[in-house]
């Protein structure tokens, strides 16, 4: 996929695909539709968001994002957002709106707190491969720059 793309010409592109099941973004797009992408691919099981190390402004998914994808995504078995600014309130409604996830990857979205509440005991009981926000990034895909966010960093400003 072009960095360049924009979020209308994904969204436009997209809805051309109403059979679509994997979706991976892996460049910076701003003001992401993820719930016009959603109701275009009803099939969509598998959406990866990430970030390259190259981008000035990462691409940062939040609860907005979080609560689209809760919302127009139900049948989602596998779901990546890495570095985000998620937090338990954006996870919470999509362990309560994705019935179906098995694969949940959350490395370094560490606006989220596993210890709150029974956050960390949902994940576990229903998720057969749940990566932690603290978990190692060695094996990406691809180059992200995850380095430079410390876990005490607050992302609420980023």
């Amino acid at each position: 996929m072009n960095y360049e793309i924009t979020n209308e010409g994904l969204v436009n592109a997209v809805a051309k695909l109403p059979l679509l099941e994997e979706l991976e973004i892996s460049y910076l797009i701003s003001n992401l539709n993820l719930e016009a992408i959603g109701h275009s691919c009803p099939m969509l099981k598998t959406l990866k968001l990430n970030c390259l190390d190259h981008c000035d402004t990462w691409f940062r998914c939040d609860d907005v994002d979080a609560l689209a994808i809760a919302e127009s995504m139900p049948e989602l078995r596998q779901l990546q957002i890495l570095a985000s600014r998620v937090t338990n309130t954006g996870l919470k409604a999509i362990l309560d709106n994705c019935p179906h996830l098995e694969h949940l990857d959350l490395r370094q979205c560490l606006n989220i707190n596993l210890s709150e509440g029974d956050t960390e005991k949902r994940c576990l009981e229903r998720i057969k491969d749940f990566r932690r926000p603290n978990d190692s990034t060695a094996d990406c895909s691809f180059h992200v720059a995850f380095n430079e966010i410390d876990s005490d960093d607050d992302l609420s400003n980023i």
